[in-house]
């Protein structure tokens, strides 16, 4: 195939693979952002590697016309029985050697050539320009400072825990930046900008929930492919428009993680406003994710404060499913490859002698084989038979495509049973040497690792078995740690509410009792309930929080007793359960909780307790509301017109993974 019309091609069938994506994204405007990132994704994704699945397998349809040839051309190898015959050149057999002349012409290969050095020019232009920013992102990461700041620390981990990253990113904070960003394909980097120092808790909050979305969903990959394919398909619109959807729909997607940790969406977006107000121009880096643009900021205001949008992207197996179709897709356009039908076999008669021709192919170049005699076919006849063998061929590419479908899902469904038996595997191993290994060190790390296989079945036994019986303390820390993760089976829960309720180390107790309030099971109050009178205010708080996380309809009173609790940490957990579990029985003690707190943050957090019981609080937020305290009446008129926590409250308590070693 001549290269220009395998260029035309590729556009051809890069712009219909855009057009299926725009068409499937606007299909669902309901849908959560991360299903149609994906959708984004896979098509610039499919853009690159297009003139590949052209050659490497193309997919033949036979749909363009035969060339015909003239009644008076000679055939190949043809002979006319009893003369010598003579061409009779006509308009239509001169026209293909024309056009190969003109093809051959040096000004057609100089324009094709220049052409091709225009466009190779602005794409290497644009990837330089990529690499450059790179550069920036590497020079700002270099001179920027670490942020060691505890605070930071603590919602850095514990954020991280939550969404499930195995190593945190690096923290830092920078003087050369306006708008805090995300960096780094191999290790991820965050990087935040001075006037970082004077935010909120909540704005820290929020904005680490948003960066380290975008680390946990690998959005800095996506984001750089859609820049390499906008520098390699400069000239296509659509893939700059694709390039701006791609990212749009990753940020939405991080602002709906934010959203689904509990950040109140007019709090959240009042976050983003404020920042995006103090910035001018805040000069990111192209390679890097910024926290906002001023261009796409007005959609992802309405977004988020859209209640009807669904927030929670489709499952594993929908997003397998939806990639899988979307793959199988692209391999069919990008392999579909349309070739001329077959000119059909009819006799022709020339001057009342039959022609003799010789087939196309045969095993001896030397000899030629004489056809027998053919008769005259109608011209009616030979298009049925032309139509009858398109069907044929058209229904070959479809078998074909059908035989890609199930090849496909048979490959997936195999990587996924070999996936599970390897976990089962790794997980036999580790579970063995928890149990046999003489080393507390060796068990200690094995009690982590089998943290991601806790919901196999002898994992979850070794675990028991450890944090039952094993005479390290570390180790049996480690393991109710893991515990955390596996399935909420009697003989788990057990095992925490022994270690909770009975163990001597206060470390390990904590650490219990967080695993019994992460899985949120109503079996486990009672032991919460009792670890509420533990004489470690570490404990106490952890045992409210775990109560308020089961949501058991009622509230026990052991959790009114803790808003007297001394210290604070007791007290602001006790009231953020009261908050989550909104029991409208408890809106007499909160109140006389009010009336002693000093503390203004618990003060406030007690206003959203009482907010949250129903309607029996409207008289109680009525009489806050004229309190001379400025920060009252905002928490008590943030409360009357519905108003929750100002961001996750309190922020997310996954307990800080231990150190293995």
């Amino acid at each position: 195939m001549a290269p220009s019309l395998s260029i035309i091609l590729v556009l051809l069938k890069a712009t219909c693979l855009l057009l299926i994506a725009l068409c499937a994204t606007l299909a669902m405007p309901r849908a959560s952002a991360r299903s149609r990132h994906v959708v984004w994704l896979v098509a610039l994704g499919a853009l690159l590697v297009l003139p590949a699945l052209g050659a490497w397998g193309p997919l033949e349809l036979r749909v363009l016309p035969a060339t015909e040839q003239a009644a008076g051309d000679e055939a190949p190898g043809s002979q006319v029985a009893g003369s010598q015959a003579a061409p009779a050149p006509t308009t239509g057999s001169a026209a293909a050697p024309v056009s190969r002349a003109i093809a051959s012409l040096p000004f057609g290969w100089t324009l094709l050539a220049m052409l091709v050095a225009i466009w190779a020019t602005v794409a290497v232009a644009l990837l330089a320009w990529l690499a450059w920013g790179a550069f920036q992102v590497g020079r700002i990461v270099r001179r920027a400072e670490a942020l060691t700041d505890p605070a930071w620390q603590a919602s850095l981990y514990e954020i991280a825990d939550r969404l499930g990253l195995d190593t945190a990113p690096l923290l830092l904070r920078s003087e050369d930046v306006k708008m805090p960003f995300a960096a780094g394909l191999v290790s991820p980097t965050i990087v935040l900008p001075a006037s970082s120092d004077e935010w909120n808790a909540e704005r820290r909050t929020a904005v680490l929930i948003h960066e380290l979305g975008h680390v946990r969903r690998h959005d800095l990959v996506g984001h750089t492919l859609g820049r390499i394919a906008c520098a390699l398909y400069w000239f296509h619109p659509l893939v700059w428009t694709a390039a701006r959807h791609l990212r749009a729909e990753s940020e939405r997607a991080c602002d709906d993680l934010a959203l689904a940790f509990g950040t109140r969406p007019s709090e959240y977006a009042e976050h983003l406003l404020d920042i995006v107000t103090c910035v001018r121009d805040h000069a990111t880096p192209s390679v890097a994710l910024a926290l906002a643009h001023r261009k796409e900021f007005e959609g992802r205001m309405l977004a988020i404060l859209n209640p009807d949008l669904r927030r929670k992207g489709m499952g594993r197996t929908g997003t397998a499913l939806l990639v899988t179709s979307l793959l199988l897709l692209a391999v069919v356009v990008g392999g579909a490859m349309p070739v001329e039908r077959p000119a059909p076999s009819v006799g022709r008669e020339l001057a009342g002698e039959v022609i003799q021709q010789q087939p196309s192919r045969a095993d001896d170049a030397s000899q030629a084989i004489t056809a027998p005699p053919v008769a005259h076919e109608s011209p009616a006849k030979v298009r049925t038979k032309e139509k009858q063998q398109t069907r044929v061929e058209v229904s070959s590419v479809q078998a074909v495509a059908q035989a890609l479908a199930t090849s496909e899902t048979r490959s997936t469904s195999q990587k996924s049973s070999a996936t599970d038996s390897t976990d089962d595997e790794r997980a036999t191993v580790l579970a063995r040497a928890l149990r046999n290994d003489s080393d507390p060190s060796v068990r200690r790390i094995a009690a982590w690792g089998l943290a991601q296989y806790a919901e196999v079945a002898v994992a979850a036994d070794a675990l028991v078995a450890a944090v039952n019986s094993d005479a390290d303390e570390s180790v049996r820390e480690m393991a109710a740690w893991a515990l955390a993760s596996a399935n909420r089976s009697p003989a788990v829960i057990q095992a925490l509410s022994k270690a909770a309720s009975q163990d001597s180390n206060l470390k390990l107790k904590s650490t219990a009792v967080w695993a019994l309030g992460s899985m949120g099971s109503e079996s486990s109050i009672d032991v919460l309930v009792a670890a509420m009178s533990s004489s470690d205010p570490k404990v106490r708080a952890m045992a409210a929080w775990g109560i308020g996380n089961a949501d058991p309809g009622k509230a026990p009173p052991a959790l009114t007793k803790a808003l007297s609790d001394s210290d604070a940490n007791v007290r602001k957990s006790a009231a953020w359960a009261l908050f989550n579990i909104q029991d409208p029985s408890t809106l007499p003690a909160l109140e006389a909780a009010f009336a002693k707190e000093t503390d203004p943050a618990i003060q406030a957090d007690l206003i959203r307790a009482i907010g949250a019981t129903g309607e029996a609080s409207v008289d109680a937020l009525s009489r806050l509301v004229s309190s001379p305290d400025a920060r009252i009446r905002n928490a008590a008129v943030t409360a009357l017109a519905g108003g929750g926590a100002g961001g996750p409250w309190p922020m997310p308590k996954p307990q800080p993974r231990p150190n293995p070693h």
